[in-house]
């Protein structure tokens, strides 16, 4: 009986430092992280914050989105926008019959959140932006989620967001 509940101890500890092990990997980032938020982040030399979030919100818009949140105290603006979208693959008259009759294929959202903060010197600005797609079905049920990591779309999004924050500082 004693060696019974030995071994049971024994397997609830094992069980234990399993599951201590997966929530430590799930808290854990992975190597790939590093180069995601290099592509997500750009460092502005101004002091001018204020200026990078409205110059930020005024992109978002020109490409647009709608702004959904906006607070310059605490550095963020969100915005969003909605597209149809087809299942992969669907030709030009699959499109037309999923339209008309609510096949397969929905509405995807497209969501921009930025966050901006003084750098450690305070002599510029770091501005982060991360773009999340959201797939819904015809029958709104959300289907799927994922952070876009396509670097082509943030090197476009900083490119823009630099001549709008040389526009905005030389008032033209």
């Amino acid at each position: 009986m004693r060696a019974l509940r030995i071994a049971l101890l024994f397997l609830l500890g094992a069980c234990h430092m399993h599951d201590l092990r997966e929530e430590t990997a799930a808290l854990s980032l992975g190597p790939e992280s590093m180069a995601q938020r290099q592509m997500q982040i750009r460092r502005f030399d101004t002091r001018d914050e204020a200026g990078i979030l409205s110059a930020t919100a005024a992109l978002l818009q020109d490409l647009g989105f709608t702004i959904e949140e906006s607070a310059a105290r605490n550095g963020f603006v969100v915005g969003s926008k909605d597209r149809e979208t087809a299942a992969p693959g669907q030709s030009a008259d699959q499109k037309l019959l999923a339209a008309l009759f609510g096949m397969p294929g929905g509405v995807q959202t497209i969501r921009a959140s930025i966050v901006t903060k003084p750098s450690a010197n305070a002599a510029a600005v770091v501005v982060r932006v991360t773009f999340q797609r959201v797939v819904w079905s015809k029958q709104n049920q959300m289907p799927s989620l994922e952070t876009i990591g396509e670097p082509l779309i943030y090197q476009r999004f900083f490119d823009r967001l630099s001549q709008a924050v040389f526009l905005e500082a030389h008032q033209i």
